[in-house]
């Protein structure tokens, strides 16, 4: 190259020099021939077979936003399977969103593609700890889809795991359980002596609307149990009590149930809560619904006459 050309090209930018492109819209565009770009279908079986434990959740959560559209039987049965070979390799949170995509859908699928009772044996055996949301999507959907042996044992598992994260579990799912216990014949005094502390502190700060119905369904759930707690019972029956003078509709029933609970574990209303509860207004409203429906009811100003 002689001097004068190389000097020019010197005194040129480094930017001008270099013949490198960012795109494909350089000058040497003309010297490649357009290939036409054709987008691969996806096809859910190619998808999952190949797939890894990320794209099997990312899977599972887009069926699970996908909750109007209806999968083909073939996807069921390439997921069901997908996920029976990788059950051992997902945690108790993860295998809560498995269980969640097929309880919204509720597939038909043969007794061999079951992925329930292979998630109930991988939750009782899992040495890592089970968060509070897992505990509280597995109590709701497992034991409906478990024979009774099966949710026994979940259960139990459960209510163990729930005695140490309680905390991370909201009061009504706490109440939930409890009640899945009972209703298998399960008893637990650790679990019940946990949800009593909790549910004092929620029920003293007020449970707001939409939970009209928990002062009575703690009240049942505990009885259930054979769990005695003076202090939560107080607070069921001042809540009780407060519905009754606002006339609220789930007042009478939700009174009723906390009283029934009350005499099952021998809890003496008058001596427990003294000031705390307006035991003879109580009972009067309750008279008033279910034997005087239509008859004025003469004031009732003490316990005697009540009895009388």
């Amino acid at each position: 190259m002689p001097p004068l050309i190389g000097g020019w090209l010197r005194s040129l930018p480094a930017c001008s020099r270099q013949l490198r492109y960012a795109s494909t819209e350089g000058p040497f565009l003309y010297r490649y021939k357009a290939k036409r770009i054709t987008w691969k279908k996806r096809h859910y079986n190619e998808v999952l077979i190949m797939a890894d434990r990320r794209k099997l959740l990312e899977t599972l959560q887009d069926v699970i936003d996908s909750r109007r559209r209806e999968f083909p039987a073939a996807f069921w049965e390439i997921l069901s399977k997908r996920c029976l070979k990788s059950m051992h390799l997902l945690e108790p949170l993860e295998l809560s969103i498995l269980a969640r995509a097929f309880d919204v859908h509720k597939p038909q699928l043969a007794p061999f593609l079951n992925v329930y009772r292979p998630m109930a044996v991988q939750v009782i055996n899992s040495k890592s700890p089970v968060p509070g949301l897992a505990i509280s999507v597995l109590t709701d959907i497992l034991p409906r889809r478990l024979d009774k042996d099966q949710s026994r044992d979940l259960l139990r598992c459960l209510a163990r795991r729930a005695a140490d994260v309680m905390w991370e579990i909201p009061a009504e799912h706490a109440v939930k359980l409890l009640e899945e216990l009972s209703k298998f014949g399960l008893q637990d005094a650790s679990l019940c002596r946990r949800v009593a502390k909790k549910l004092q502190v929620y029920l003293s700060a007020g449970p707001g609307r939409g939970h009209d119905d928990l002062p009575g369904r703690v009240a049942s759930a505990f009885a259930a149990q054979d769990y005695r707690d003076l202090e939560l019972f107080r607070h069921l029956a001042t809540m009780a009590t407060d519905g009754l003078d606002s006339g609220a509709s789930w007042a009478e029933v939700s009174a009723r149930q906390v009283l029934q609970s009350a005499e099952k574990l021998e809890i003496d209303i008058d001596e427990a809560w003294k000031d705390h509860i307006n035991v003879s207004a109580l009972r009067m409203r309750m008279a008033q619904e279910y034997f005087f429906d239509s008859q004025e009811v003469p004031e009732v100003t003490s316990q005697q006459q009540i009895q009388e």
